[in-house]
């Protein structure tokens, strides 16, 4: 087998029966078998298709509908809202405080973020549990964590990574294979999540066009995608092997149990900085990348007149783009042999120039500066080919500095991180729109995220941070032996 990079033609049953022979009874590991990464894919395939699409884009579309719909014109309260007039200049009535409906909307995505945040707490560590994994993959953010999990397994797993352990090769050989078999892992888990995201783009837009973008057109869209994510679950489900950690301690409840070991894992601050450098990172990063998305698309709707039509065929220009730049990307870091640190560098760095473009134009010019529909949809496709990437390697990088063994438990703090900000933006923003009146101001907000979570990130040291996750493994194991 190759081991310069992963490809699906590697994995086949006669290399796993080869590698299983060469290890000892109490060594035994199964590799990672072609069936196994392929409905890995699926999964990513449909569930990140629900997420993006629903979650991301129809939710928040249906919900600023539904305020304009309730509302009154600005200009007269008295007088209900006319939502048949292009670039209508509608509020909504909320406890006595009158809002706008894209307001609302972000308002209303930063508490369902919170709710996330404790829901995934409460039920988020007994993923390292391993008879309870099926448990995860029925709701849609605890499959998150689930899903996550495996990538580090299955690049531990992966037969070229066992092969060059059995040859005896280098830690840093070893090393080295690991991340570019996980990297690829991760890229082709993107891509395909792209490509299941415009199949099920296509049939939004085609409900749309045969109901004429109505409410129901969308209320139709957002159950389909829940459908067909369940479906495909059930579906790939059974290919996905267990591959279970210790049992849960007896006695114990699952909210309280996950709750005590989360704070367990952020006590060990002191044995994993680095980790916890790239949690800390993240926690920033994420709210700021996702808190462009959300500012662009609230900006298309209401200020640039998208209709429901026009926002799910720029949606889809973001997944299609988003495809495109993940294998680009993958290309790009195959030819010059990249690491995970460099190729989130760069692709934060192009955040950042966008950034100081929307930020920066509106002072100089009002014809630029998000103003042109042109621009919506440059902007869109121009976030789509760098986020798949982005996100990719942030859970690479995760994957790479979690303690073996403990991966669920780690993949769950990363999605609480994201969870745990993604309030923060949507709420910011809403507050900005409603002191300036314009939505474009908000872009200062991510911007400062952005840099200060570049900053911290590129303080991390991998290395050091991949000894450290070993180091807490062994003596994780030695104090505790009946759980690990």
């Amino acid at each position: 087998m190759a081991t310069g990079k992963f490809n699906l033609a590697n994995i086949s049953d006669t290399d796993v029966v080869s590698l299983e022979e060469k290890q000892t009874p109490q060594q035994t590991v199964r590799p990672l078998k072609r069936t196994e990464v392929w409905a890995w894919y699926i999964q990513s395939s449909t569930f990140c298709g629900y997420g993006w699409i629903s979650a991301f884009m129809l939710v928040p579309v249906l919900i600023q509908d539904m305020a304009s719909k309730y509302g009154v014109e600005v200009s007269d309260h008295s007088i209900p809202c006319d939502t048949t007039v292009a670039a209508f200049k509608c509020v909504t009535n909320v406890f006595g405080y009158y809002v706008d409906p894209g307001a609302f909307s972000l308002y209303i995505s930063s508490l369902g973020s919170i709710l996330s945040f404790f829901v995934s707490l409460s039920i988020s560590a007994v993923a390292d549990h391993g008879l309870l994994s099926p448990i995860g993959w029925i709701c849609y953010n605890i499959c998150s964590v689930f899903a996550h999990s495996f990538l580090p397994v299955y690049g531990r797993v992966h037969p070229d990574v066992l092969e060059a352990v059995a040859r005896g090769e280098s830690k840093s050989v070893i090393r080295k294979l690991e991340e570019q078999v996980i990297n690829d892992i991760s890229a082709f888990g993107f891509t395909f999540a792209n490509l299941g995201t415009i199949l099920i783009y296509g049939v939004c837009i085609g409900l749309s066009i045969l109901l004429h973008g109505s409410y129901m057109s969308l209320e139709i869209a957002i159950a389909f995608t829940g459908v067909w994510w369940l479906m495909w679950i059930v579906i790939a489900a059974p290919w996905l092997d267990a591959r279970p950690g210790p049992p849960m301690p007896k006695g114990q409840n699952w909210v309280v149990y996950s709750w005590k070991k989360t704070f367990k894992t952020v006590a060990a601050v002191r044995k994993l900085p680095e980790i916890f450098k790239f949690i800390v990172a993240w926690f920033i990063l994420s709210d700021g990348i996702n808190t462009i998305t959300a500012i662009l698309f609230v900006i298309l709707y209401r200020d640039l007149a998208f209709s429901h039509l026009s926002s799910l065929y720029v949606s889809a220009l973001l997944a299609l783009t988003a495809c495109t730049g993940s294998y680009v990307f993958m290309l790009i870091r195959r030819m010059w042999k990249l690491s995970t640190m460099t190729m989130n560098m760069i692709c934060l760095a192009l955040y950042i120039v966008e950034l100081v473009y929307l930020v920066g134009a509106p002072y100089f010019t009002t014809s630029f500066g998000l103003r042109n529909v042109w621009e919506g949809w440059f902007f869109m496709g121009y976030n789509g080919f760098i986020i798949s990437t982005f996100f990719g390697s942030s859970r690479v990088m995760l994957s790479e500095l979690c303690p073996p063994g403990d991966e669920s438990e780690w993949f769950s703090l990363y999605l609480l991180a994201d969870k745990g900000s993604s309030w923060v933006g949507p709420f910011i923003s809403g507050a900005i729109f409603t002191v300036t009146g314009d939505y474009r101001r908000a872009f200062w907000f991510p911007l400062a995220l952005t840099v200060a979570g570049t900053g911290l990130l590129g303080m991390i040291n991998m290395d050091r941070g991949k000894d450290q996750a070993e180091q807490f493994a062994l003596e994780r194991d030695a104090a505790s032996p009946q759980e690990h």
